[in-house]
Parts: structure tokens; C-alpha cells; sequence
């Protein structure tokens, strides 16, 4: 019979499925490990780099009295701890030599090239979280076909044995599920803090062009 080694045997295309199931599941299990891999990185990195509410009061308080030697001294003490700071070592270093103009491009562009680095790994989050979930279930249909083709070649088969052989198909939506949800949910997670670390800089940049202008 075509398609059949011999009569009752399983179709020779099989081994297809069977390999195909595997190779999904251990394509998810990289993905997973990637992607808590990035959840690490990024977290120690945020943690490194947003300010504290306490210091983006305190610096947003010395530019409204326009105490330019407290605000020298504390981005000066701070200078080398995160994105937030180097931002704020940025100001103090135009306060003196340019005007509001050049402080609000230089400020701009300082975001800019550090929006990469904050966005750095975001896109493999999303991408895992949005496509985990259909490789998972490409690997259950691909478990089906298998469970079905085999149980079309075994006269003997019962329910039972089929039953069996699709709940293990399942695992690879179930550990599709498994992956993407984290990935989800640290992803969005993480572009709050983006949100957070760009505003607090746009704080500072916006209360020093009002100082600026103020005086005219």
C-alpha cells in the first residue's frame, strides 16, 4: 500500500512528525533560556540606571532654586551610577557655555543614543511572547498527526493509547504557554522603566529650559 512500509506498519512519513515534535520543544526550551537570560540582564540593568524618586526630586528642587554649585556637587558625587545621572552630569557641564537651544539638542540626543541601550534585548521578549504560544501549538499539531498516523496503523489501538499519545502532544502548547506569558509580562514590565528613566531625564531637561528662559 502506498505509504506504508508493510500492511499495518506506520507510514514511512512519521518520523517526520516525530522529530519535528522534539525539534519544537527543544526550540522552546532555548528560547526560554534566552529569555530569562535577557529578564536578568535587564532587571540588574534598570536597577542600575533609574533614578530614585528621592533623587530626581532632589535634582528637579536645586534647578527650580537655581543652586547650579548643589547640583554641580551631586552629579559630580554620582556621575558614574547610571543613564540618569550621566544625563544629569550632561546639564551641568552646558549650564555655563550654552544656551537653552544647544542644552536641548545635546540633552535630545543623549536620549536618543541611550534609548538603544535601554531598549537593549526588548525586541527578543516580544518577539518570544508573541510567537512561543503558535510554535508551542505547531508542535501539538505536529504530535497529533503522529498520534493519529499511528493509530491508523494499528488495528489493535484503543482509545486509551490515542488519548495518551494527544495529551503528550499538548505539553508543547502548555510549554509554549509557559514561555511566552514571563516573556510578556517582563516586557512590558520593562518598557514602563524605559518610560520612567527617559521622563525623569525630560524632567530635569524641561524644568532647566524654564529656569533658563525665566531669567530671560
Amino acid at each position: 500500500m502506498k505509504g506504508m512500509d508493510t500492511m499495518g506498519s506506520a507510514p514511512s512519513w512519521l518520523w517526520l512528525t516525530h522529530w519535528g515534535a522534539r525539534l519544537v520543544l527543544l526550540i522552546l526550551v532555548g528560547l526560554s533560556v534566552a529569555s530569562v537570560a535577557v529578564i536578568l540582564d535587564r532587571r540588574r540593568f534598570y536597577r542600575a540606571n533609574a533614578p530614585s524618586p528621592e533623587a530626581l526630586q532632589g535634582a528637579a528642587d536645586l534647578i527650580r532654586k537655581g543652586d547650579w554649585g548643589a547640583l554641580s556637587k551631586l552629579a559630580t558625587n554620582a556621575s558614574s551610577v547610571g543613564i540618569f545621572y550621566g544625563y544629569l552630569t550632561l546639564l551641568v557641564t552646558r549650564l555655563s557655555s550654552e544656551g537653552v537651544l544647544s542644552i536641548d539638542r545635546a540633552t535630545r540626543s543623549y536620549l536618543s543614543e541611550k534609548r538603544i541601550e535601554l531598549e537593549k534585548g526588548l525586541t527578543l521578549l516580544a518577539t518570544v511572547g508573541s510567537n512561543a504560544p503558535f510554535i508551542g501549538l505547531f508542535g501539538t499539531v505536529l504530535g497529533i498527526i503522529q498520534a493519529f498516523g499511528e493509530l491508523s496503523s494499528s488495528r489493535g489501538a484503543g482509545t486509551g493509547s490515542v488519548m495518551g499519545a494527544i495529551s503528550e502532544a499538548l505539553i508543547a502548547t502548555a510549554v509554549g504557554l509557559l514561555v511566552a506569558i514571563p516573556a510578556v509580562v517582563a516586557f512590558n514590565g520593562f518598557q514602563k522603566r524605559v518610560k520612567e528613566i527617559l521622563t525623569a531625564c525630560e524632567i530635569l531637561r524641561d524644568e532647566l529650559v524654564a529656569k533658563r528662559e525665566s531669567k530671560g
